[in-house]
């Protein structure tokens, strides 16, 4: 354990011989030498105290005829006397006394809150392009300017706050509510039939109903008129709306293939280094010259924090290349047939995402390459679409 005091001042360590430790011992209580870590070690008294009274006990002793033996200073003084001739660490104490003296004068970090959509890096960058970034000094930003200039540029925050506490930059925001996308509205428009089915039933239906519950209609089909009228008379148009839920039927076909290629690694990573200062890089460290052919890259930075937690913009960068190979795999039926279920789930979820399952038929082989799974899917969905009526001198 290091006490700070002790450090400073610096301390000597004194050894006598054990028949002169009384005589010492009494010189010290007359002159009022301060002194510690009094102890016997083999055939030696020691004891500790500091450079000026080690020195000044030292003379006092050889008054006396005692020989002492010291030790070099240590602690602080001793450090100083030791490598005052090392610039190099000179000027390193004298950067990071610089460091530390400027350091509560820049934004070292940057904190985002209130963001659910929107990442950090995307709001940092928002920030960044509008002049708030780690090593901005504290007196060039305009806080209000600051918040202003980011809602003008960025479409998808609508509420913003800086606050600078220390060397954090607190940011806290809200985002544009997204807005839910409404059908085309057009001033005249039919409802057909997007593919093939046999109508079941209708939702919410505005326009000419121009089929029936029963009927069977094909792709393109007119479901629901936006023209009506009587002969003889002006026709009147509507934007046709509605649901129009059909019996429908689908086909899908899945192949897995027994064998495929598979990305192996083969132990070899390739390591880069750089030591990152506020938005400056340096390359201190690469364990080879030449990248591998094929690799996976992930790309690292770990900053360095306070003891309080706080980040700060001095840190080490980390790439690693890990190299892979192609390799020719060959998959079990059991493990073919699994994905081959999870395609056909994803695919239907993709063709059809609200529509009703009546009916499913499954056929399955195996040939010597793949996994072939067949799927009959009978469903009721909503097949309307709507589709703009070209009226002269009105529609666009």
């Amino acid at each position: 354990m290091i006490h700070p005091f002790r450090f400073l001042l610096g301390h000597r360590r004194l050894r006598m011989s054990r028949a002169a430790a009384g005589e010492v011992m009494n010189l010290c209580q007359s002159y009022g030498f301060v002194y510690r870590s009094f102890e016997f070690c083999e055939e030696y008294a020691c004891l500790e105290c500091t450079p000026r009274t080690a020195q000044r006990l030292i003379e006092a002793c050889r008054a006396r005829g005692i020989t002492v033996v010291e030790e070099p200073v240590r602690g602080l003084p001793g450090l100083l006397v030791r490598y005052r001739r090392r610039y190099g660490i000179w000027l390193g104490l004298a950067l990071a006394a610089v460091i530390v003296f400027f350091s509560g004068r820049v934004v070292w970090d940057v904190r985002i809150e209130g963001n659910e959509r929107l990442d950090d890096e995307a709001v940092i960058e928002a920030l960044r392009e509008q002049g708030l970034r780690v090593g901005t000094w504290h007196r060039r930003l305009d806080i209000d300017a600051l918040e202003n200039r980011v809602l003008l540029y960025s479409d998808e925050i609508s509420w913003i706050s800086v606050n600078i506490i220390g060397t954090v930059a607190n940011v806290e925001i809200r985002e544009v509510e997204p807005i839910e996308a409404e059908p085309p509205f057009y001033d005249a428009a039919n409802l057909v039939a997007t593919r093939g089915g046999v109508i079941e039933w209708f939702e919410d239906i505005r326009g000419n109903v121009a089929v029936e519950i029963g009927d069977a209609v094909a792709e393109g089909d007119l479901l629901i008129g936006g023209l009506y009228g009587a002969e003889g008379k002006p026709a009147h148009y509507t934007c046709a709306r509605g649901k129009v839920m059909a019996r429908t039927e689908h086909d899908f076909s899945v192949e897995i293939p027994l064998q495929y290629e598979k990305k192996v690694y083969t132990g070899r990573v390739t390591v880069e280094k750089y030591l990152v200062f506020f938005e400056k890089e340096v390359k201190f460290f690469a364990n080879s010259g030449n990248f591998p052919p094929t690799c996976d890259t992930i790309d690292t930075v770990e900053y360095w924090q306070t003891r309080g937690g706080s980040s700060i913009p001095v840190g080490i960068r980390t790439v690693r290349h890990y190299e892979y190979e192609w390799c020719s795999v060959e998959r079990s039926p059991e493990a073919a047939m699994t994905l081959a279920y999870d395609t056909l789930r994803y695919q239907m979820e993709s063709e059809m995402p609200q529509a009703m399952l009546v009916r499913k038929r499954i056929h399955t082989e195996q040939t010597e390459t793949a996994y072939v799974l067949h799927a009959y899917v009978e469903c009721i969905e909503d097949i309307a679409r709507i589709e703009e009526i070209k009226i002269k001198g009105i529609s666009g």
